[in-house]
């Protein structure tokens, strides 16, 4: 699910972009975007965009020895995208190995165990990176746009986010007459 929030802290501003030609709150904006988008928060969830950004205190000079930054209190608005378990989403198929499929749901790419794509036994059909059932004969492969539902969400320290999903339940796998890529 995307989410927006709207955050204050205190941000540290070189003082070079303080002193520059461009808008203290377009400098302090910019770093922002720099920094965190596409970075991943436990709290917040991947963060997909910082939207504004507005200074809403003086600036501070810390006593620290050695740290030129002038630190002012900014709010800002971020889009994040926070994965809820049980949520259905659509994706494309992006990768298929031996294991299962990844299936690209927008900033991140979950995995469907071979397990959880079909309730029918599948062959892997390697020369076209996909899938094919053995009792049906359907096939699904990169490129295909496919529903699924998230089971399982990790969130290792220090490391991406990994989603897993099935596509074994009533309106979820691949929508047929559809293709992308």
């Amino acid at each position: 699910m995307y989410v927006e929030y709207e955050i204050e802290e205190w941000v540290g501003v070189p003082p070079d972009k303080v002193y520059g030609d461009q808008d203290l709150n377009a400098s302090i904006l910019s770093m922002l975007r720099s920094a965190i988008e596409g970075t991943t928060d436990p709290e917040l969830g991947v963060i997909i965009a910082v939207l504004e950004a507005q200074v809403a205190s003086n600036g501070v000079v810390l006593p620290i020895s050695g740290d030129p930054n002038v630190y002012y209190l900014v709010r800002y608005r971020v889009l994040a995208f926070e994965p809820v378990l049980q949520e259905v989403l659509r994706g494309v198929v992006k990768d298929v190995k031996d294991q299962g499929i990844f299936v690209d749901i927008g900033p991140v790419d979950a995995f469907v165990h071979r397990s959880q794509i079909s309730d029918e036994s599948l062959e892997m059909l390697p020369d076209r990176r996909g899938f094919k059932s053995i009792d049906t004969g359907r096939i699904i492969e990169t490129g295909d746009l496919v529903r699924a539902r998230i089971t399982q969400i990790s969130r290792p320290t220090g490391g991406f986010m990994r989603i897993g999903m099935t596509m074994r339940q009533p309106y979820l796998g691949k929508e047929e007459q559809t293709r992308r890529g």
